[in-house]
């Protein structure tokens, strides 16, 4: 009787037990499977990078030495730190990555009897990444390999701190442990976590200062008087001193030449700057007439000649054949996108001037004629102003986050192309005004007034005609002067804005300040009584 006792007390202290432990198996389970989810992810993510690095080793190398992605970013299995350190090396030394080059990398690594390739997990792993990168499961390849980057250092900060926090929580509860100390150290290790994650972001001014000093380097060995890249518009150029690798902004009325200014603008841009690579997103006209104005402007052929050489002349046919030469020996720096292939969307222009500077590795710029035709989406939520107000800041930050010169045409309303534009006009859309770091009206007075005095003969040839003068207002200019005036000689045959000469443009501008000062006293004078028919 007692042993059956004794045996019944020990069966239920049992049961007690077993149910007590199965939390903690339930627990420890639970925890066994967030572990293995957690390193999985790390191990697809680190093979997604490996995939489009051996895959595209020149974008993505970029973008990895860009946003300062090492070794140390990899926490998963030693063989991916080994293969990246690997990849990384060759990169830099300016050695093709491909696979005999990887494997005769790998070879001279050594870790005890190992070498690199047994290390990285084999000659046929490291094969299959160059021949087969995106045969693994969840692999796939990537347009902009910064969002995995970010992934992978969101996930590494977030590991890293909460180690340091749990650390940092076990040692505030020993009282033998002064408690200010602890939490001084606690936020230094913080600190110095958030300064490496935001490493891209935060910048002193000793490194704005070493950038300053190269800058003023390089264009004092190029002889350059401003900062900027040069166009055939001296005077233009020292006013803004050369476009920087800032937004700027050509506005004016219906037909002052906006288009043909930009174009002229992409060419000499071309031309001028050897290390520049120029985009022209032409959102008015086609490819093939853009390309008529290029080749009229760089041959100094009518561009109805380019196009249709219907008569033939012999000294504008060689110069034309000429100029088709030239242009296409320019391609590979000149980018010409127009809608053909359908609608420009904001994020196409974004992805497309991205690809492009990690493609050519040198400085990039854009150009966009104009900006209205730029489609976003949900575009019909927004009014007119919502949506300018929207580009103008997307250009803006695509200008900064990119390090590109982007320059674009915006029309202003008909109304405003019967007189001169002003800076005012432009302040209803605080976008178009507020963000660029420089903004120029075009204006030609001729196609108001027949009677302008800004017109002229182009004497000296056969077919002498009348050449209008127009105008280029900088009503802003965040680094020069504003509210100043250059005047260019406007040859339509031939696509091209000429600028005038120094002393000219003084000339013209005293002209309208003349004019308005006219107008004003005009205006201030009392009308005259008339007087009956009989009387005169």
């Amino acid at each position: 009787m007692a042993t059956s006792r004794k045996s019944s007390k020990s069966a239920k202290s049992a049961k007690k037990q077993k149910s007590v432990n199965a939390p903690q198996k339930n627990n420890v389970k639970k925890l066994k499977t967030e572990l293995e989810e957690y390193l999985a992810a790390i191990a697809l993510d680190e093979e997604r990078l490996l995939a489009n690095l051996t895959f595209d080793p020149v974008i993505i190398g970029r973008q990895l030495r860009e946003n300062h992605f090492t070794v140390s970013d990899f926490q998963g299995v030693e063989a991916n730190r080994l293969l990246l350190g690997a990849i990384l090396e060759l990169i830099d030394d300016d050695i093709t990555l491909n696979l005999p080059n990887l494997i005769e990398k790998l070879k001279y690594i050594k870790h005890g009897q190992r070498n690199g390739i047994e290390l990285a997990g084999g000659e046929e792993r490291i094969k299959n990444l160059f021949l087969s990168p995106f045969s693994t499961p969840g692999v796939a390849m990537l347009e902009d390999i910064e969002p995995l980057i970010e992934k992978i250092r969101d996930r590494n900060i977030r590991t890293e701190a909460h180690k340091n926090m749990i650390q940092y929580s076990e040692r505030i509860m020993h009282k033998e442990k002064d408690a200010y100390e602890t939490i001084g150290s606690c936020i230094q290790d913080l600190r110095t976590l958030f300064l490496q994650g935001s490493a891209g972001y935060l910048r002193g001014m000793e490194s704005h200062i070493e950038e300053m000093k190269e800058l003023v380097d390089a264009n004092r060995a190029m002889k350059k008087s401003y900062l900027g890249f040069n166009t055939n518009f001296p005077i233009l150029m020292e006013r803004l001193s050369g476009f920087q690798k800032e937004f700027y902004l050509i506005t004016g009325g219906v037909g002052m030449g906006k288009s043909t200014f930009a174009t002229q603008l992409a060419w000499d841009l071309a031309v001028l700057n050897p290390e520049l690579t120029v985009i022209f997103f032409s959102l008015d006209l086609n490819r093939l007439d853009v390309t008529a104005k290029i080749v009229a402007h760089a041959a100094e052929v009518p561009i109805d000649y380019i196009k249709n050489p219907y008569v033939a002349r012999p000294d504008f046919e060689d110069k034309r054949k000429q100029g088709l030469q030239t242009v296409a020996e320019m391609s590979q720096r000149l980018l010409l996108v127009d809608e053909s292939s359908g609608r420009l969307f904001l994020d196409d222009i974004k992805k497309f001037v991205k690809r492009t500077r990690l493609e050519r590795g040198g400085d990039v710029a854009v150009i966009i004629d104009p900006i209205f035709k730029i489609q976003i989406r949900n575009q019909h939520l927004m009014n007119f102003s919502e949506k300018c107000n929207f580009l103008s800041a997307e250009l803006k930050s695509l200008s900064a986050v990119e390090g590109v010169t982007l320059i674009a045409t915006a029309g202003l309303p008909k109304a405003i192309s019967t007189r001169r534009p002003v800076k005012d006009d432009l302040e209803e859309i605080m976008g178009l005004l507020y963000d660029p770091y420089a903004v120029f009206f075009l204006y030609s007075d001729y196609l108001n007034n027949f009677d302008t005095p800004f017109l002229e003969w182009e004497w000296g040839k056969e077919d002498s005609f009348m050449i209008p003068i127009s105008e280029a207002l900088i009503a802003k200019n965040k680094m020069g002067s504003i509210n100043s005036r250059i005047f260019f000689r406007f040859y339509e045959a031939y696509s091209r804005f000429k600028e005038c000469a120094p002393q000219e443009v003084e000339n013209y501008s005293a002209m309208i300040e003349n004019l308005e000062k006219f107008k004003e006293q005009g205006a201030n004078q009392p009308q005259k009584r008339q007087g009956r028919p009989e009387e005169f």
